[in-house]
C-alpha cells in the first residue's frame, strides 16, 4: 500500500491565499455593518481577520507552527502603522528577518536548535571503531557538527544552511577545524550519498519528501535520524527518548 499523501497546495500560496480570504471577509464584515449604519472598530475588525486567517489556514492544510504567523500578520501590520516609524527600520527589520529566517518559506523548516543532550545521544550512535561522515541538515549556529568534531577527531562533520546570517555565523565557528565544515545551499541540493549518519530537525511538512530524498541517495547500512518529526506511514527502526527540557525523541531509520 502506498504511505504518499495527496498532493497539496505549497505552503507559501496557502498561507497567502488564507489571508486574502481573511482580509476580504473582515471587508465584507466591515461593509455589511456600515451599510446598516454600524461602525465597527478597528480591532474587532483586525481580530475577524485574525480568526478567519487561522480557520482558512487549518482548512487548507497549512503547518500548526503558521497558525500564530497567520493570526499575528495583519495586527503587526496595523500597529507598525501606528507607530509612524520611518521607512528605514522597516526595511532593516525585512531584510535582519530575511537574513535570519530565509529557510522558513524556502524550505517549510522553523529555527530550531538541538539540546546538548541531543548532541550526546548523536555522538552515541556514530560507529566508535571506524571513521564515519555526518551530515546536520539545516546546520543553524553550526554548534552541533562543532561539538561532535571536538569528541570525534576521526571523523567528518558537515552542515548545510540556507539562511545567509546564520551560515555566516557557523562558518566563522567551524573554519577553523579540520573535520568539520557548513556549506550554503538548500538541503534538498544537498548529496546524501557520501554519509554514514544524516540528522534533521526540520518539521512535519518536508518529511515526506526528504524521506523519498533518503530512500533513493542514502547507501544501505546507514542511517537517517529525525528529531522529534515522524514521516508518516513509516514506523522508525529505533526511537530514543531524551531526558532534556524539551522531552526530545530521535526517531531513527536505518535504510
Amino acid at each position: 500500500m502506498s504511505t504518499d499523501r495527496p498532493m497539496r497546495m505549497p505552503v507559501r500560496s496557502a498561507a497567502l491565499l488564507a489571508q486574502a480570504g481573511a482580509v476580504l471577509l473582515a471587508w465584507l464584515i466591515f461593509e455589511t455593518a456600515a451599510f446598516f449604519g454600524l461602525l465597527l472598530p478597528l480591532w474587532a475588525i483586525a481580530a475577524t481577520q485574525s480568526a478567519a486567517a487561522v480557520l482558512l489556514s487549518r482548512l487548507l492544510h497549512l503547518p500548526v507552527w503558521w497558525l500564530p504567523v497567520q493570526a499575528l500578520f495583519i495586527p503587526a501590520v496595523l500597529f507598525a502603522l501606528h507607530l509612524d516609524l520611518p521607512s528605514g527600520y522597516f526595511l532593516t527589520g525585512f531584510v535582519l528577518f530575511w537574513l535570519i529566517f530565509r529557510s522558513n518559506a524556502r524550505e517549510r523548516v522553523p529555527l530550531y536548535f538541538s539540546t546538548q543532550a541531543t548532541a550526546e545521544a548523536l555522538l552515541a550512535l556514530l560507529p566508535p571503531n571506524r571513521p564515519v561522515a555526518f551530515l546536520d541538515l539545516g546546520s543553524g549556529l553550526g554548534g552541533l557538527p562543532a561539538y561532535l568534531a571536538a569528541h570525534r577527531p576521526d571523523s567528518v562533520f558537515h552542515g548545510v544552511e540556507s539562511a545567509p546570517a546564520l551560515f555566516g555565523i557557523s562558518w566563522l565557528r567551524l573554519r577553523k577545524r579540520a573535520n568539520a565544515q557548513v556549506r550554503y545551499g538548500s538541503l534538498w541540493q544537498e548529496n546524501l550519498a557520501p554519509y554514514d549518519l544524516v540528522y534533521a530537525f526540520l518539521s512535519p511538512e518536508p518529511m515526506p519528501e526528504l524521506w523519498r530524498k533518503a530512500k533513493a541517495e542514502m547507501r544501505p547500512g546507514s542511517l537517517l535520524v529525525s528529531n522529534s518529526f515522524s514521516v508518516p506511514g513509516m514506523t522508525p527502526t529505533r526511537t530514543l527518548s531524551l531526558n532534556d527540557p524539551r522531552r526530545t525523541r530521535l526517531l531513527i531509520w536505518t535504510l
